[in-house]
């Protein structure tokens, strides 16, 4: 979906920019997102009518949909994607909606999460919640595997959509519940979205996905993973971390791990993003002063350096005499996020990237040899200028 700003609609509608500014601050504009100081708008947004009008609370309904007992992981991605969209999000628990009267007189779509398998009682919730649906809405039911529950989706499927048209679509996730789960809680809200919005001619239609699940051994280890998972699994981790987190990192391996790879790229900018939001990026960079010259033209470390992130330097040479015991801590490196996750990289040789760790002990022992590295440390900027 296209966006445009609020000078471009003033041209377009014929009205001042300020006015649709406020317009955007009322929400009135359906699907307008403010980003940074500027207010973007979909590009196919209609002008919505005078609030004087008889005719402006008939045509300017806004696009409201109930999430139900919300998982508040997911929540906050299904939340900015469903604004995106153009839609007033309102969330609640069943136990939280005793009064029909109090909800809004209509919705154009319901997200449920199930509590106790779709039993009667949030069977009758759903099938009451429909009367203030219609033809063009939709429903998402999101929760696990499990017969009984398919079942009572499927009859309720065929009867909203005999009822009064709408289409009812089903999540089912294929993650562990028994175990310790890394899952990508940004992949499961896009699929709720797309079953909500885009499959606008289809009911009963099932989709089941894995979030992206990396499971934990006893040791709170990852098994080693390929490329593609271990950049999925440290991207979503990067998302998550505000001004109050802390990432130390310590990089050995910088003329594969620095390239213009797509995967390298994307991960730059992600590291970027977070700087740039507050979080405490710590990044040191070991390697010998006899590659100063060779490491001068590395981009990455140029925009590293230009960016919020704080980049250190320290002497490959001089760890290995004094102190060797850092480098074989370090191995082929490792990001570290506050106290509670390592992401440690493989040799280049290996077939996998690296494993995530949630290993007291080791995470410990990295975090030590991060403050000791800091001794050795040197500004970046000063060894490559």
């Amino acid at each position: 979906m296209a966006y445009l700003t609020a000078k471009q609609f003033s041209e377009k509608w014929g009205i001042s920019e300020r006015r649709i500014i406020k317009l955007c601050k009322e929400q009135r504009i359906n699907g307008a997102v403010k980003r940074g100081m500027v207010w973007e708008i979909p590009e196919e947004t209609l002008k919505p009518s005078d609030k004087r009008s008889n005719i402006y609370k008939y045509i300017n309904i806004p696009k409201r949909v109930m999430i139900i007992n919300p998982k508040k992981e997911v929540q906050e991605e299904l939340e900015n994607l469903l604004a995106r969209e153009g839609y007033i999000i309102e969330c609640s628990d069943l136990s939280k909606i005793s009064d029909f009267g109090i909800l809004e007189p209509y919705y154009e779509g319901l997200i449920y999460f199930p509590i106790n398998n779709l039993d009667k009682k949030e069977e009758n919730f759903i099938i009451s919640f429909s009367e203030k649906l219609n033809a063009e809405s939709s429903m998402v039911i999101v929760d696990y595997k499990s017969t009984n529950r398919n079942k009572v989706e499927k009859k309720l499927a065929n009867n909203l959509k005999n009822k009064i048209g709408l289409k009812i679509n089903t999540l089912i996730l294929d993650i562990p519940q028994d175990k310790e789960v890394l899952v990508n809680y940004k992949e499961i809200a896009e699929d709720i979205t797309e079953l909500l919005v885009k499959f606008k001619n289809t009911t009963g239609m099932s989709i089941v996905t894995d979030g992206g699940k990396i499971e934990f051994d006893s040791k709170g280890r990852t098994e080693n993973l390929e490329i593609g998972r271990f950049y999925k699994a440290i991207n979503s981790y990067f998302r998550e971390l505000n001004k109050e987190s802390h990432l130390w990192c310590a990089s050995t391996m910088l003329e594969d791990e620095w390239t213009e790879s797509s995967q390298e790229m994307k991960f730059r900018v992600i590291n970027l993003e977070m700087a740039n939001r507050g979080v405490n990026v710590e990044r040191i960079f070991i390697f010998s002063k006899a590659k100063n010259k060779e490491f001068k033209k590395n981009k990455t470390l140029k925009i590293y350096m230009q960016s919020n992130i704080k980049t250190m330097y320290v002497d490959y040479d001089k760890v290995a005499k004094t102190n060797p015991k850092l480098l074989e801590i370090v191995a082929n490196g490792w990001d570290g996020i506050d106290k509670r996750a390592l992401i440690v990289d493989l040799p280049e040789e290996s077939s996998e990237r690296g494993y995530i760790s949630k290993n007291t002990k080791e995470i410990e022992e990295a975090y030590n040899c991060f403050q000791e590295l800091k001794k050795y440390s040197e500004d970046l900027k000063e060894i490559l200028k």
